[in-house]
């Protein structure tokens, strides 16, 4: 098949933040790998231009002059809004130049951000959306006011939903919070593949900050969705109790509304304790996975997630995981077994979860069992789901 994806970030930009880029690049490469053709058009800080990577083919687009001129002229009141038209409408018409040139079997976009609104209107290629996550329900988790430009980019969202008709996504957490909140009860579930990207890893990071040390993970963005203020309000009672433990945070550092800085914020309610927080900024995989395989446990209090890849990443490596029920990990880990599960959003339990877990007898047979659980992600299994869905799509058009 000939596959085309749009995307508002790839591995090859510097722009890209973790979930979207990461995904994509794994599918990308598994299709490559079972002789399918794949075309990423990704919105780019470089003047368009077109490349091969790693076999896959890369076009890239810039915002163009007539989304800086909206910008000033609606006073930047609408800047995010004004940015998914300007990409989209670029998609539109570099797919189509593309499928010209030579037809595409299907076309993929992301919901978020909306990249396929205008080729949902307009181009003769048949269409499918995967759905990562529900955009009125996450921004909930920011406790921010709904500005006009946010109310805007939810309903060019949901447009996009109702306009491509077929629709999929990685887990049934997701698939009912569709049903309930947005009445879109058609969406199939296939699972993301999942391998680790790399096995030439690089201990330089781990040896320099964490050699010799007991430590707890928490890896991503400093997000409240992420649960990373509820993991920073239990430290304190995991220290008190527990002397040897560290928590080492790796990601992005971003404001939010109860800080300007989410790493200041736990430095400050942990302010007793400061020596044994440990913060590392955004580092590769190769970096990030010895990292992930030193760590006792791994945290994600999340308050919202689909199936993240800190979950799976910390599986593949063989570590225990705490994470939240209700929001896509007990898709994954079953309590005592494959992992451990609190309720959302409550410090208390957290903090008495990550206490009796810290000194449990059996973890490492508990990360055991994990490993094998996250083999139902295997390419193998996965990929051949999604090729299935593809090409019953492209028959029934």
């Amino acid at each position: 098949m000939r596959i085309g994806f749009a995307t508002t970030e790839y591995v090859t930009e510097k722009n890209f933040s973790g979930g979207l880029a990461n995904y994509l690049h794994r599918v990308a490469k598994a299709l490559l790998s079972l002789g399918h053709e794949v075309h990423i058009v990704v919105l780019s800080e470089i003047d368009r231009s077109e490349f091969e990577h790693e076999g896959i083919q890369i076009h890239r687009l810039t915002l163009g002059k007539i989304q800086r001129i909206l910008n000033k002229l609606s006073q930047y009141h609408i800047s995010e809004t004004l940015q998914c038209l300007d990409f989209s409408l670029q998609v539109y018409h570099n797919l189509l130049e593309l499928h010209k040139q030579q037809p595409f079997d299907i076309v993929q976009f992301p919901d978020w951000n909306a990249c396929g609104v205008i080729s949902s209107l307009l181009l003769p290629i048949p269409q499918v959306t995967r759905i990562s996550a529900y955009r009125p329900v996450w921004m909930e988790m920011y406790e921010d006011s709904c500005a006009l430009d946010e109310q805007i980019m939810q309903c060019l969202e949901w447009l996009q939903m109702r306009l491509i008709k077929h629709i999929y996504a990685p887990s049934y957490t997701l698939k009912r919070l569709l049903a309930e909140e947005a009445k879109i009860t058609h969406v199939q579930v296939i699972r993301t593949p999942f391998y680790l990207e790399t096995s030439d890893c690089d201990s330089s990071i781990f040896n320099e900050y964490l050699q010799g040390k007991k430590y707890l993970l928490f890896f991503g963005r400093f997000q409240l969705h992420k649960g990373f203020h509820i993991l920073a309000q239990a430290l304190p009672q995991v220290f008190e109790k527990h002397p040897d433990c560290h928590a080492v945070f790796v990601g992005l550092d971003v404001p939010s509304s109860l800080a300007p800085s989410m790493k200041e914020y736990a430095l400050s309610l942990c302010s007793n304790y400061t020596e044994r927080l440990i913060f590392i900024d955004r580092i590769p995989h190769t970096q990030l996975y010895p990292v992930i395989a030193g760590a006792k446990l791994v945290v994600l209090p999340s308050l919202i997630d689909n199936l993240p890849n800190a979950c799976l990443e910390a599986m593949a490596l063989s570590k225990p995981i705490i994470g939240t029920v209700g929001a896509s990990f007990d898709e994954l880990l079953t309590e005592g077994e494959t992992g451990f599960l609190v309720p959302i959003g409550e410090v208390n339990t957290l903090a008495t979860k990550i206490n009796e877990v810290w000194i449990h007898p059996r973890l490492d047979e508990i990360g055991q069992a994990a490993k094998l659980k996250v083999q139902e992600f295997a390419i193998e299994n996965t990929v051949k789901e999604l090729l299935i869905y593809y090409d019953r799509i492209n028959r029934t058009i």
